[in-house]
């Protein structure tokens, strides 16, 4: 049985994990709203991709140097649920960005416990690029679910706004 997720949140983790420097040229301001979408896929042996798309945003509220933060909300729909967090990153001069998101207020329910599968396999961060007012980047998870037979079940969660 496949369920609707929330957005994959890490916790909070020091800028430093976010695994780049941040130092060097400065990259470009990303201070505003990035009205977009998160789309989350999920993948099942044996199964066509569920994908979630839902309606959501990347505030940012603060740009110093190369590191960036702000908050990001996932809106209710149909198939998706209210999320809300902060955001953190660095963007490097030519646009990459490394993104940290974490659950406001202590969160939703942690992934094992909402899925009932256990986490074998995540990124520590989100990456993608800033190009032309686009914001994007996304992540991706392995996890072994044992009602759906033991298999090995893959998450993607993305988001791209401008």
């Amino acid at each position: 049985m496949r369920r609707a997720l929330a957005l994959f949140t890490v916790g909070t983790i020091a800028l430093a994990a976010c695994g780049d420097d941040t130092t060097g040229p400065i990259g470009p301001n990303l201070v505003g709203t990035y009205d977009g979408t998160w789309t989350i896929t999920e993948e099942e042996p044996g199964l066509e991709p569920a994908i979630q798309v839902c309606p959501g945003e990347v505030t940012v509220t603060e740009h110093s140097g190369r590191v960036f933060e702000g908050t990001f909300s996932q809106f209710a729909g149909e198939d998706c649920e209210d999320a809300t967090g902060f955001v953190t990153g660095v963007v490097t001069e030519d646009g990459a960005v490394t993104v940290v998101l974490g659950a406001s207020g202590g969160g939703g329910p942690a992934f094992e416990e909402s899925t009932g599968c256990t986490l074998l396999s995540a990124d520590d961060s989100y990456t993608g690029s800033y190009s032309e007012g686009t914001l994007s980047f996304e992540t991706s998870l392995s996890a072994l679910c044992p009602d759906r037979g033991n298999a090995t079940v893959v998450w993607t969660f993305a988001f791209s706004g401008s």
